[in-house]
Protein backbone atom coordinates (compact mmCIF):
# COMPACT_ATOMS: atom_id res chain seq x y z
CA UNK A 1 0.00 0.00 0.00
CA UNK A 2 2.95 2.42 0.72
CA UNK A 3 4.75 1.67 -2.81
CA UNK A 4 1.45 2.50 -4.37
CA UNK A 5 0.91 5.31 -2.42
CA UNK A 6 4.47 6.68 -2.68
CA UNK A 7 4.36 5.70 -6.59
CA UNK A 8 0.94 8.16 -7.45
CA UNK A 9 2.17 10.73 -5.28
CA UNK A 10 5.67 10.57 -7.30
CA UNK A 11 3.18 11.02 -10.25
CA UNK A 12 1.72 13.85 -9.30
CA UNK A 13 4.82 15.59 -8.33
CA UNK A 14 6.11 14.56 -12.11
CA UNK A 15 3.24 15.83 -13.60
CA UNK A 16 3.33 19.18 -11.56
CA UNK A 17 6.29 19.57 -12.26
CA UNK A 18 6.00 19.04 -15.93
CA UNK A 19 3.28 21.48 -16.16
CA UNK A 20 5.10 24.15 -14.33
CA UNK A 21 7.95 23.62 -16.84
CA UNK A 22 6.11 24.63 -19.77
CA UNK A 23 6.58 27.97 -21.30
CA UNK A 24 4.02 30.52 -21.14
CA UNK A 25 3.89 32.45 -23.64
CA UNK A 26 0.96 34.82 -22.19
CA UNK A 27 2.46 38.81 -22.53
CA UNK A 28 1.19 39.74 -25.48
CA UNK A 29 4.08 42.75 -26.26
CA UNK A 30 7.10 40.29 -25.04
CA UNK A 31 6.83 37.19 -27.38
CA UNK A 32 6.86 37.24 -30.99
CA UNK A 33 5.90 34.06 -33.50
CA UNK A 34 7.71 33.94 -37.07
CA UNK A 35 6.39 31.00 -39.49
CA UNK A 36 8.55 30.28 -41.90
CA UNK A 37 8.03 28.82 -45.57
CA UNK A 38 7.05 25.26 -46.59
CA UNK A 39 7.09 24.55 -42.43
CA UNK A 40 4.51 24.17 -39.88
CA UNK A 41 7.26 25.23 -37.37
CA UNK A 42 7.33 28.87 -35.78
CA UNK A 43 10.11 30.13 -33.70
CA UNK A 44 9.22 32.27 -30.43
CA UNK A 45 11.33 34.84 -29.80
CA UNK A 46 11.44 36.85 -26.72
CA UNK A 47 11.84 41.10 -27.43
CA UNK A 48 12.62 41.26 -24.08
CA UNK A 49 16.23 39.27 -23.71
CA UNK A 50 16.58 39.67 -27.84
CA UNK A 51 16.88 35.93 -27.82
CA UNK A 52 15.07 32.40 -29.61
CA UNK A 53 12.70 31.49 -26.99
CA UNK A 54 11.64 28.17 -28.79
CA UNK A 55 9.36 26.60 -30.70
CA UNK A 56 5.82 25.90 -31.60
CA UNK A 57 4.57 23.30 -33.73
CA UNK A 58 1.73 23.36 -35.56
CA UNK A 59 -1.24 21.62 -37.18
CA UNK A 60 -0.59 23.54 -41.14
CA UNK A 61 1.53 26.06 -42.53
CA UNK A 62 0.40 29.46 -41.34
CA UNK A 63 -0.26 31.73 -44.11
CA UNK A 64 -1.55 34.00 -42.25
CA UNK A 65 -1.01 34.15 -38.59
CA UNK A 66 -3.27 36.82 -35.68
CA UNK A 67 -2.30 36.46 -31.38
CA UNK A 68 -4.78 37.15 -28.93
CA UNK A 69 -3.11 39.28 -25.99
CA UNK A 70 -6.68 38.99 -24.27
CA UNK A 71 -7.04 35.27 -24.81
CA UNK A 72 -3.27 34.35 -24.96
CA UNK A 73 -4.33 32.53 -28.45
CA UNK A 74 -2.32 31.89 -31.16
CA UNK A 75 -5.12 31.77 -34.35
CA UNK A 76 -3.78 31.05 -37.93
CA UNK A 77 -5.25 29.90 -41.47
CA UNK A 78 -3.11 28.09 -44.73
CA UNK A 79 -5.17 28.94 -47.28
CA UNK A 80 -6.07 25.82 -48.39
CA UNK A 81 -8.59 24.50 -45.75
CA UNK A 82 -11.93 25.72 -44.78
CA UNK A 83 -10.39 25.92 -41.19
CA UNK A 84 -9.63 28.32 -38.61
CA UNK A 85 -6.77 26.76 -36.28
CA UNK A 86 -5.83 27.68 -32.68
CA UNK A 87 -3.07 26.87 -30.35
CA UNK A 88 -3.34 27.97 -26.67
CA UNK A 89 -0.37 29.49 -25.79
CA UNK A 90 -0.37 28.65 -22.21
CA UNK A 91 -1.88 24.97 -22.30
CA UNK A 92 -0.03 24.42 -25.63
CA UNK A 93 -3.07 23.01 -27.47
CA UNK A 94 -4.10 22.84 -30.53
CA UNK A 95 -8.07 23.41 -31.94
CA UNK A 96 -9.79 24.09 -35.07
CA UNK A 97 -13.33 25.44 -36.54
CA UNK A 98 -14.28 24.55 -39.60
CA UNK A 99 -16.01 27.42 -41.80
CA UNK A 100 -18.01 28.14 -44.51
CA UNK A 101 -14.77 28.89 -47.23
CA UNK A 102 -11.21 28.90 -47.33
CA UNK A 103 -10.20 31.91 -45.36
CA UNK A 104 -7.83 34.95 -46.71
CA UNK A 105 -7.61 37.02 -44.44
CA UNK A 106 -8.16 36.93 -40.03
CA UNK A 107 -8.43 39.99 -37.40
CA UNK A 108 -9.15 39.78 -33.66
CA UNK A 109 -11.65 42.29 -32.34
CA UNK A 110 -10.05 44.48 -29.25
CA UNK A 111 -12.03 42.20 -26.73
CA UNK A 112 -9.79 39.28 -28.21
CA UNK A 113 -12.41 37.04 -28.40
CA UNK A 114 -14.17 37.52 -31.14
CA UNK A 115 -12.67 36.47 -34.92
CA UNK A 116 -12.59 38.21 -38.15
CA UNK A 117 -12.41 35.60 -41.09
CA UNK A 118 -12.55 36.68 -44.55
CA UNK A 119 -14.09 34.64 -47.09
CA UNK A 120 -15.38 34.19 -50.43
CA UNK A 121 -17.91 37.37 -50.84
CA UNK A 122 -18.37 37.38 -46.55
CA UNK A 123 -17.23 37.18 -43.07
CA UNK A 124 -17.47 35.15 -41.04
CA UNK A 125 -17.13 36.41 -36.96
CA UNK A 126 -16.43 33.53 -34.58
CA UNK A 127 -14.59 32.92 -30.87
CA UNK A 128 -12.41 30.75 -31.64
CA UNK A 129 -11.63 29.40 -27.94
CA UNK A 130 -15.58 29.24 -27.45
CA UNK A 131 -15.45 27.18 -30.87
CA UNK A 132 -18.63 29.37 -31.07
CA UNK A 133 -20.29 30.69 -34.51
CA UNK A 134 -21.19 34.52 -34.07
CA UNK A 135 -22.69 35.25 -37.15
CA UNK A 136 -21.85 36.07 -40.86
CA UNK A 137 -22.03 39.73 -42.80
CA UNK A 138 -22.58 38.57 -46.15
CA UNK A 139 -23.68 40.75 -49.24
CA UNK A 140 -19.70 41.91 -49.88
CA UNK A 141 -17.83 41.72 -52.95
CA UNK A 142 -14.30 40.51 -52.97
CA UNK A 143 -11.43 41.03 -52.94
CA UNK A 144 -11.98 43.51 -49.39
CA UNK A 145 -9.76 45.16 -46.84
CA UNK A 146 -11.17 44.66 -43.34
CA UNK A 147 -10.38 46.42 -39.98
CA UNK A 148 -11.69 46.65 -36.30
CA UNK A 149 -11.68 50.37 -35.15
CA UNK A 150 -9.66 50.57 -31.99
CA UNK A 151 -12.40 50.03 -29.55
CA UNK A 152 -13.78 47.44 -31.67
CA UNK A 153 -17.04 49.43 -31.97
CA UNK A 154 -17.23 49.00 -35.74
CA UNK A 155 -15.58 46.84 -38.29
CA UNK A 156 -15.09 48.56 -41.13
CA UNK A 157 -14.77 46.70 -44.79
CA UNK A 158 -13.66 48.43 -47.74
CA UNK A 159 -13.85 46.51 -51.56
CA UNK A 160 -10.80 46.52 -53.19
CA UNK A 161 -12.41 47.29 -56.36
CA UNK A 162 -15.05 50.02 -55.89
CA UNK A 163 -14.06 51.50 -52.55
CA UNK A 164 -17.60 50.54 -51.40
CA UNK A 165 -16.62 50.68 -47.44
CA UNK A 166 -19.77 48.79 -45.19
CA UNK A 167 -19.59 49.87 -41.62
CA UNK A 168 -20.73 47.35 -39.27
CA UNK A 169 -21.94 47.99 -35.70
CA UNK A 170 -20.09 44.63 -33.30
CA UNK A 171 -22.68 44.68 -30.75
CA UNK A 172 -26.13 44.86 -32.73
CA UNK A 173 -24.95 44.43 -36.29
CA UNK A 174 -26.51 47.59 -37.86
CA UNK A 175 -25.16 48.48 -41.05
CA UNK A 176 -23.96 51.84 -42.87
CA UNK A 177 -21.93 52.61 -45.81
CA UNK A 178 -19.65 55.11 -47.22
CA UNK A 179 -17.48 55.63 -50.14
CA UNK A 180 -13.70 55.62 -50.39
CA UNK A 181 -11.84 56.87 -53.24
CA UNK A 182 -13.57 56.15 -56.77
CA UNK A 183 -12.54 52.74 -56.78
CA UNK A 184 -9.39 50.05 -57.23
CA UNK A 185 -7.96 51.41 -53.43
CA UNK A 186 -5.67 50.14 -51.00
CA UNK A 187 -6.65 48.31 -47.91
CA UNK A 188 -8.34 50.31 -45.69
CA UNK A 189 -6.47 52.91 -43.04
CA UNK A 190 -8.08 54.08 -39.74
CA UNK A 191 -6.72 56.65 -37.30
CA UNK A 192 -6.28 55.11 -33.68
CA UNK A 193 -8.60 57.44 -32.35
CA UNK A 194 -11.33 56.85 -34.98
CA UNK A 195 -11.97 59.62 -36.41
CA UNK A 196 -10.10 59.36 -39.84
CA UNK A 197 -10.54 56.41 -41.97
CA UNK A 198 -8.40 56.74 -45.82
CA UNK A 199 -7.31 54.75 -48.46
CA UNK A 200 -5.23 55.05 -51.33
CA UNK A 201 -7.25 55.50 -54.63
CA UNK A 202 -5.06 54.13 -57.28
CA UNK A 203 -6.61 55.88 -60.35
CA UNK A 204 -6.57 59.72 -59.18
CA UNK A 205 -3.01 58.83 -57.18
CA UNK A 206 -4.52 60.34 -54.16
CA UNK A 207 -4.72 59.15 -50.59
CA UNK A 208 -8.36 59.91 -49.88
CA UNK A 209 -10.02 60.74 -46.04
CA UNK A 210 -12.81 60.47 -44.82
CA UNK A 211 -13.68 62.12 -41.56
CA UNK A 212 -15.80 59.50 -39.64
CA UNK A 213 -16.77 62.63 -36.37
CA UNK A 214 -18.70 65.01 -39.07
CA UNK A 215 -19.50 62.18 -41.30
CA UNK A 216 -17.79 64.23 -44.28
CA UNK A 217 -15.01 64.07 -46.73
CA UNK A 218 -12.33 65.50 -44.91
CA UNK A 219 -9.49 66.03 -47.74
CA UNK A 220 -7.67 64.51 -50.69
CA UNK A 221 -3.92 64.36 -50.46
CA UNK A 222 -2.44 64.11 -54.46
CA UNK A 223 0.78 61.92 -54.61
CA UNK A 224 3.24 62.18 -57.53
CA UNK A 225 2.64 58.44 -58.71
CA UNK A 226 0.67 55.74 -57.09
CA UNK A 227 0.35 55.19 -52.86
CA UNK A 228 1.06 52.87 -50.65
CA UNK A 229 -1.20 52.16 -48.05
CA UNK A 230 -1.31 55.25 -45.96
CA UNK A 231 -0.01 55.28 -42.32
CA UNK A 232 -1.06 56.69 -39.13
CA UNK A 233 0.94 57.05 -35.87
CA UNK A 234 -0.16 55.59 -32.89
CA UNK A 235 -0.79 58.78 -30.91
CA UNK A 236 -3.37 59.46 -33.92
CA UNK A 237 -0.96 63.18 -34.32
CA UNK A 238 -0.17 62.20 -37.96
CA UNK A 239 -0.61 60.77 -41.23
CA UNK A 240 2.26 59.42 -43.79
CA UNK A 241 2.10 59.21 -47.20
CA UNK A 242 4.49 57.42 -49.51
CA UNK A 243 4.77 57.10 -53.47
CA UNK A 244 5.81 54.14 -55.46
CA UNK A 245 8.29 57.09 -56.65
CA UNK A 246 9.52 57.58 -53.42
CA UNK A 247 7.66 60.54 -52.48
CA UNK A 248 6.90 60.84 -48.83
CA UNK A 249 4.89 63.52 -47.50
CA UNK A 250 3.53 63.92 -43.26
CA UNK A 251 0.58 65.67 -42.45
CA UNK A 252 -1.04 66.64 -38.87
CA UNK A 253 -3.97 64.62 -38.42
CA UNK A 254 -6.06 67.28 -36.94
CA UNK A 255 -4.99 70.67 -39.16
CA UNK A 256 -4.19 68.47 -42.56
CA UNK A 257 -0.76 70.60 -43.09
CA UNK A 258 1.78 69.38 -44.58
CA UNK A 259 4.92 69.34 -41.97
CA UNK A 260 7.72 67.40 -43.43
CA UNK A 261 8.38 65.90 -46.70
CA UNK A 262 11.48 64.15 -49.06
CA UNK A 263 12.14 61.54 -51.46
CA UNK A 264 13.69 58.01 -50.99
CA UNK A 265 14.96 55.92 -54.08
CA UNK A 266 12.68 53.18 -54.72
CA UNK A 267 9.40 52.66 -53.75
CA UNK A 268 8.14 51.34 -50.36
CA UNK A 269 7.32 48.30 -48.82
CA UNK A 270 6.15 49.23 -45.47
CA UNK A 271 5.54 52.26 -43.41
CA UNK A 272 6.34 52.65 -39.47
CA UNK A 273 6.38 55.11 -36.60
CA UNK A 274 8.15 54.38 -33.47
CA UNK A 275 10.18 55.75 -30.36
CA UNK A 276 6.98 57.36 -28.60
CA UNK A 277 5.65 58.71 -32.22
CA UNK A 278 8.97 61.18 -33.27
CA UNK A 279 10.31 58.70 -35.53
CA UNK A 280 8.99 57.57 -39.00
CA UNK A 281 10.64 54.50 -40.82
CA UNK A 282 9.66 53.59 -44.41
CA UNK A 283 11.50 50.27 -46.16
CA UNK A 284 12.43 50.39 -49.40
CA UNK A 285 14.25 47.72 -51.79
CA UNK A 286 17.49 48.71 -50.31
CA UNK A 287 17.34 50.11 -47.11
CA UNK A 288 15.24 51.75 -44.09
CA UNK A 289 14.89 55.04 -44.37
CA UNK A 290 14.67 56.98 -40.70
CA UNK A 291 13.50 60.03 -39.95
CA UNK A 292 11.68 62.75 -37.49
CA UNK A 293 8.12 63.07 -38.84
CA UNK A 294 8.03 66.62 -37.78
CA UNK A 295 11.26 67.87 -38.36
CA UNK A 296 13.37 68.68 -41.89
CA UNK A 297 15.91 67.14 -40.90
CA UNK A 298 18.84 64.79 -42.15
CA UNK A 299 17.15 60.92 -43.28
CA UNK A 300 19.44 58.30 -42.23
CA UNK A 301 19.60 55.18 -44.35
CA UNK A 302 20.30 51.82 -42.66
CA UNK A 303 21.53 49.47 -45.99
CA UNK A 304 19.35 46.19 -46.39
CA UNK A 305 21.33 43.08 -47.19
CA UNK A 306 18.10 41.39 -48.16
CA UNK A 307 14.38 42.08 -48.78
CA UNK A 308 12.21 42.45 -45.78
CA UNK A 309 9.41 39.95 -45.41
CA UNK A 310 7.57 41.78 -42.14
CA UNK A 311 8.38 44.36 -40.08
CA UNK A 312 6.95 44.88 -37.00
CA UNK A 313 7.74 47.89 -34.37
CA UNK A 314 7.24 46.81 -30.65
CA UNK A 315 4.82 47.61 -28.50
CA UNK A 316 6.83 50.26 -26.51
CA UNK A 317 8.05 51.77 -30.15
CA UNK A 318 11.74 51.21 -29.30
CA UNK A 319 12.57 48.44 -31.33
CA UNK A 320 11.81 47.27 -34.70
CA UNK A 321 11.67 43.62 -35.95
CA UNK A 322 11.47 42.34 -39.43
CA UNK A 323 11.95 39.12 -41.20
CA UNK A 324 14.34 38.89 -43.93
CA UNK A 325 13.62 37.23 -47.53
CA UNK A 326 15.79 33.99 -47.55
CA UNK A 327 17.94 34.54 -44.85
CA UNK A 328 16.82 32.50 -41.15
CA UNK A 329 18.02 35.94 -39.54
CA UNK A 330 15.61 38.69 -37.91
CA UNK A 331 16.85 42.06 -38.59
CA UNK A 332 16.59 44.20 -35.62
CA UNK A 333 16.77 48.07 -35.29
CA UNK A 334 16.92 49.88 -32.13
CA UNK A 335 14.92 53.13 -32.60
CA UNK A 336 16.10 55.07 -30.18
CA UNK A 337 19.54 54.99 -30.24
CA UNK A 338 19.67 54.69 -34.40
CA UNK A 339 21.12 51.70 -34.59
CA UNK A 340 20.95 48.15 -35.48
CA UNK A 341 21.41 45.43 -33.03
CA UNK A 342 22.83 41.99 -33.48
CA UNK A 343 20.00 39.58 -35.47
CA UNK A 344 18.38 36.31 -34.14
CA UNK A 345 18.38 33.16 -36.04
CA UNK A 346 15.37 31.78 -35.57
CA UNK A 347 16.76 28.82 -37.41
CA UNK A 348 14.21 28.90 -40.22
CA UNK A 349 15.30 28.83 -43.53
CA UNK A 350 13.04 31.52 -45.13
CA UNK A 351 10.67 33.73 -42.08
CA UNK A 352 7.62 34.90 -43.15
CA UNK A 353 5.04 36.14 -40.81
CA UNK A 354 5.99 38.01 -37.46
CA UNK A 355 2.90 38.66 -35.43
CA UNK A 356 3.18 39.89 -32.13
CA UNK A 357 -0.24 40.18 -29.30
CA UNK A 358 0.28 44.02 -28.89
CA UNK A 359 2.82 46.01 -30.76
CA UNK A 360 3.02 49.88 -31.78
CA UNK A 361 1.44 49.70 -35.65
CA UNK A 362 -2.77 50.51 -34.20
CA UNK A 363 -4.10 51.94 -37.75
CA UNK A 364 -3.69 48.59 -39.56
Amino acid sequence: MKTLLFTFVNLVISTSLLASELPRYDDGARWAFVSGKNTRQVAVVDTFKYQLAGYIELKAEPTEMAVSDVQDLLVYIDGKTAKVYSYDLIKHTHSEMTVAGVPSQITFHADGAELAVALHNQIALIKPLQQEYVTSIDGLTSPFSMNYDNGGYNLYITEANSGKTTIYRTHDGKRASLQLGSGHVSDITLSPDARLAMVSDHLSRSVYVWDLFSGDHYHSYPMDSEPWRPYVSSDAEHMVFVSEAGQVQVFNTWSGALVNQFTIEGGPKSIRTGWLETIGIVESAHSLNIFTLAENTPITQLPLTAPLNEVVVVSDSKTLFATQKDRSELLIYDIRFNQRRADIDTGLKNPQHLVMGITNTVCH
